[in-house]
Protein backbone atom coordinates (compact mmCIF):
# COMPACT_ATOMS: atom_id res chain seq x y z
CA UNK A 1 0.00 0.00 0.00
CA UNK A 2 2.77 2.58 0.99
CA UNK A 3 4.36 1.54 -2.29
CA UNK A 4 1.55 2.66 -4.25
CA UNK A 5 0.98 5.77 -2.64
CA UNK A 6 4.67 6.25 -3.40
CA UNK A 7 4.04 5.68 -6.98
CA UNK A 8 1.24 8.57 -7.04
CA UNK A 9 3.02 10.46 -5.40
CA UNK A 10 5.71 10.47 -7.85
CA UNK A 11 3.49 10.82 -10.31
CA UNK A 12 1.08 13.69 -9.06
CA UNK A 13 4.76 15.30 -8.99
CA UNK A 14 5.97 14.92 -12.34
CA UNK A 15 2.97 15.81 -13.84
CA UNK A 16 2.59 18.66 -11.47
CA UNK A 17 5.76 20.01 -12.68
CA UNK A 18 5.15 20.15 -16.37
CA UNK A 19 4.80 23.09 -17.91
CA UNK A 20 1.80 24.09 -19.76
CA UNK A 21 2.29 23.40 -23.34
CA UNK A 22 3.14 26.35 -25.77
CA UNK A 23 1.85 26.67 -28.98
CA UNK A 24 3.72 25.39 -31.77
CA UNK A 25 5.49 27.99 -34.04
CA UNK A 26 6.61 26.76 -37.57
CA UNK A 27 10.01 28.54 -37.95
CA UNK A 28 10.64 28.65 -42.14
CA UNK A 29 13.97 28.50 -44.07
CA UNK A 30 14.76 31.64 -46.22
CA UNK A 31 15.15 29.17 -48.90
CA UNK A 32 12.31 26.82 -48.48
CA UNK A 33 10.79 27.32 -51.89
CA UNK A 34 13.81 25.77 -53.25
CA UNK A 35 15.19 23.30 -50.47
CA UNK A 36 14.53 20.19 -50.52
CA UNK A 37 15.21 16.65 -51.02
CA UNK A 38 15.09 15.80 -55.39
CA UNK A 39 15.29 12.78 -57.08
CA UNK A 40 17.13 14.02 -60.29
CA UNK A 41 19.39 12.42 -63.16
CA UNK A 42 22.59 13.59 -65.02
CA UNK A 43 21.90 13.51 -68.82
CA UNK A 44 24.52 14.95 -71.49
CA UNK A 45 23.99 16.82 -75.07
CA UNK A 46 26.56 14.53 -76.74
CA UNK A 47 25.71 11.01 -75.09
CA UNK A 48 22.60 11.55 -74.04
CA UNK A 49 20.67 10.22 -71.48
CA UNK A 50 22.17 9.20 -68.20
CA UNK A 51 25.29 8.12 -69.89
CA UNK A 52 27.27 7.16 -66.67
CA UNK A 53 24.14 4.64 -65.93
CA UNK A 54 23.62 6.42 -62.60
CA UNK A 55 19.67 6.39 -62.96
CA UNK A 56 18.06 8.73 -60.38
CA UNK A 57 19.69 10.25 -57.31
CA UNK A 58 19.14 12.11 -54.42
CA UNK A 59 19.88 15.63 -54.35
CA UNK A 60 19.52 17.83 -51.65
CA UNK A 61 19.11 22.04 -51.39
CA UNK A 62 18.79 23.28 -47.85
CA UNK A 63 19.39 26.92 -45.89
CA UNK A 64 22.84 27.78 -45.07
CA UNK A 65 23.49 28.78 -41.50
CA UNK A 66 22.79 32.64 -42.15
CA UNK A 67 19.36 31.68 -43.60
CA UNK A 68 19.58 34.85 -45.51
CA UNK A 69 17.26 34.13 -48.32
CA UNK A 70 20.31 34.79 -50.93
CA UNK A 71 22.46 31.18 -50.61
CA UNK A 72 21.74 27.62 -50.05
CA UNK A 73 23.49 24.65 -50.18
CA UNK A 74 23.70 21.96 -53.27
CA UNK A 75 24.64 18.35 -52.15
CA UNK A 76 24.38 15.09 -53.67
CA UNK A 77 25.41 13.49 -50.41
CA UNK A 78 27.80 10.77 -52.63
CA UNK A 79 25.49 9.88 -54.99
CA UNK A 80 26.68 10.84 -57.80
CA UNK A 81 29.84 12.57 -58.12
CA UNK A 82 29.51 13.21 -54.41
CA UNK A 83 29.71 17.14 -54.50
CA UNK A 84 28.27 19.57 -51.93
CA UNK A 85 29.10 23.54 -53.06
CA UNK A 86 27.28 26.73 -51.54
CA UNK A 87 25.00 27.97 -54.76
CA UNK A 88 22.95 32.03 -54.94
CA UNK A 89 19.56 31.78 -54.80
CA UNK A 90 16.83 34.15 -56.18
CA UNK A 91 13.65 33.18 -54.18
CA UNK A 92 11.49 35.77 -56.67
CA UNK A 93 12.76 33.91 -59.61
CA UNK A 94 13.10 30.40 -57.86
CA UNK A 95 16.43 30.49 -59.37
CA UNK A 96 19.96 29.47 -58.42
CA UNK A 97 23.57 29.25 -59.57
CA UNK A 98 26.43 31.46 -61.38
CA UNK A 99 28.78 31.82 -63.70
CA UNK A 100 31.45 31.60 -60.53
CA UNK A 101 33.55 28.03 -60.00
CA UNK A 102 33.15 27.02 -56.29
CA UNK A 103 34.92 24.44 -54.71
CA UNK A 104 33.09 21.29 -53.33
CA UNK A 105 33.31 21.10 -49.10
CA UNK A 106 33.69 16.94 -49.44
CA UNK A 107 36.58 15.91 -47.53
CA UNK A 108 38.87 14.13 -49.64
CA UNK A 109 37.34 15.56 -52.82
CA UNK A 110 37.62 19.10 -52.90
CA UNK A 111 36.73 19.78 -56.52
CA UNK A 112 35.70 22.92 -58.31
CA UNK A 113 32.07 22.81 -59.44
CA UNK A 114 29.68 25.31 -61.43
CA UNK A 115 26.06 25.11 -61.24
CA UNK A 116 24.48 26.95 -63.64
CA UNK A 117 20.94 27.86 -65.15
CA UNK A 118 19.13 26.44 -61.94
CA UNK A 119 15.79 26.66 -61.72
CA UNK A 120 12.86 24.94 -59.56
CA UNK A 121 9.23 25.31 -61.09
CA UNK A 122 6.23 24.74 -58.68
CA UNK A 123 3.73 22.16 -59.63
CA UNK A 124 4.57 20.52 -62.86
CA UNK A 125 5.00 17.69 -62.98
CA UNK A 126 2.36 15.00 -62.70
CA UNK A 127 3.40 11.33 -64.23
CA UNK A 128 4.39 9.96 -60.93
CA UNK A 129 3.17 7.10 -59.91
CA UNK A 130 1.69 8.37 -56.63
CA UNK A 131 -0.89 10.11 -58.81
CA UNK A 132 0.19 13.67 -56.90
CA UNK A 133 2.15 16.47 -58.79
CA UNK A 134 5.38 17.51 -57.45
CA UNK A 135 8.16 20.71 -58.36
CA UNK A 136 10.52 20.42 -60.95
CA UNK A 137 14.57 21.16 -60.44
CA UNK A 138 16.86 21.84 -63.62
CA UNK A 139 20.51 23.15 -63.58
CA UNK A 140 23.69 22.01 -65.03
CA UNK A 141 26.84 21.44 -63.48
CA UNK A 142 30.24 21.25 -64.66
CA UNK A 143 32.85 19.56 -62.98
CA UNK A 144 36.57 20.39 -63.26
CA UNK A 145 37.03 16.48 -63.72
CA UNK A 146 34.21 15.84 -66.09
CA UNK A 147 36.57 16.11 -68.76
CA UNK A 148 38.46 13.35 -68.06
CA UNK A 149 35.29 10.83 -68.52
CA UNK A 150 33.86 12.30 -71.74
CA UNK A 151 36.85 14.06 -73.13
CA UNK A 152 34.95 17.24 -74.07
CA UNK A 153 36.75 20.64 -73.09
CA UNK A 154 34.79 22.55 -70.60
CA UNK A 155 31.57 19.67 -70.47
CA UNK A 156 28.92 19.98 -68.29
CA UNK A 157 26.16 18.05 -67.57
CA UNK A 158 22.18 18.24 -67.43
CA UNK A 159 20.46 17.63 -64.14
CA UNK A 160 16.33 17.59 -63.90
CA UNK A 161 13.93 15.55 -61.87
CA UNK A 162 11.56 16.66 -59.52
CA UNK A 163 10.91 17.09 -55.74
CA UNK A 164 10.33 14.06 -53.22
CA UNK A 165 6.61 13.20 -52.94
CA UNK A 166 7.10 11.19 -49.41
CA UNK A 167 5.38 8.52 -51.75
CA UNK A 168 7.33 5.25 -52.06
CA UNK A 169 6.09 4.26 -54.98
CA UNK A 170 8.07 7.84 -56.14
CA UNK A 171 10.97 6.43 -55.00
CA UNK A 172 13.50 5.34 -57.05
Amino acid sequence: MKKNILYLIIAVLIFASCDEKEDYMQINSSVMDVSGEYWVHYDHAEFGADPFGAGYTKLLISNTAADNGTEGWLSDEGNFWDYKVKIPVDMQQLTFGSDQVVTSIVDGYEIQVKITNGKIIHDVVSNLASGVTADSIYFEVWFEDLEESTEIPNDKLIVSGFRKTGFLEDEH
